[in-house]
């Protein structure tokens, strides 16, 4: 996760000189041409955009501000020296020839600060009168503070995350505990009790977190 990107290009140079050696570095890599990039960008949610800049004037530039109206992903763009594309946030140019190492360094800079501002974004979750710090992994009920356990605040965050959504037990323990064996849920029973005992008023009847009988939990956005 976080290591897809997509590669704009009509003449391949950036998926037959450069593609391989990515692949290698673990990342995963999506390749179309201008055409398919301005049908498709949507769908493939990439975490970051390799575009080699076509020779037309201002076709750049149309590609990139499509790809920011479309995603939050950086874009790096190779081009020629000429080239300015400084109207396009989060875009950052690489003047052709391209060294692969130089353009791994951009990548790796470029992901690394994409996932720092979202972090910086993202600092809690609230629902109702429950904040989470993802930071600190400190839980606020009213006056109340909780200090949670790492289970504890990864199954918190999940349930916040998507309020209103049934998630099954084997969706909970791939995420939580890293497994995909469902076939005994009595640790998570007991950390979903656990966590019951920090956000509800009345534990042994849950209004907030619910049981799915036989499914898994639904976090209530009302309660």
């Amino acid at each position: 996760m976080g290591k897809e990107i997509l590669i704009i290009e009509d003449e391949g140079f950036i998926a037959g000189l450069l593609g391989r050696n990515l692949a290698q570095k673990g990342y995963s890599l999506d390749i179309v041409d201008r055409k398919q990039a301005m049908q498709q960008t949507r769908k493939l949610k990439p975490s970051l955009v390799l575009l080699e800049a076509p020779d037309e004037p201002g076709a750049a530039l149309e590609i990139c501000q499509h790809v920011r109206d479309t995603l939050n992903a950086p874009i790096i763009v190779l081009t020629e020296p000429a080239s300015s594309l400084d109207d396009v946030e989060g875009v950052e140019c690489l003047t052709k020839p391209v060294d692969f190492r130089a353009m791994l360094g951009a990548v790796e800079n470029a992901l690394k600060r994409h996932r720092s501002a979202k972090t910086r974004a993202v600092r809690v979750l609230r629902r109702g009168d429950l904040t989470l710090d993802l930071q600190t992994r400190l839980l606020s009920k009213g006056e109340q503070r909780y200090r949670l356990t790492p289970k504890e605040f990864m199954l918190l965050r999940l349930f916040l995350s998507k309020p209103g959504q049934v998630l099954t037990h084997r969706l909970i323990l791939k995420e939580v505990w890293n497994t995909e064996y469902d076939g005994d849920i009595r640790t998570l029973h007991v950390h979903i009790s656990w966590l019951r005992r920090k956000i509800e008023d009345a534990p042994r009847k849950p209004v907030r977190l619910r049981t799915v009988r036989g499914v898994g939990y639904r976090f209530e956005t009302k309660s």
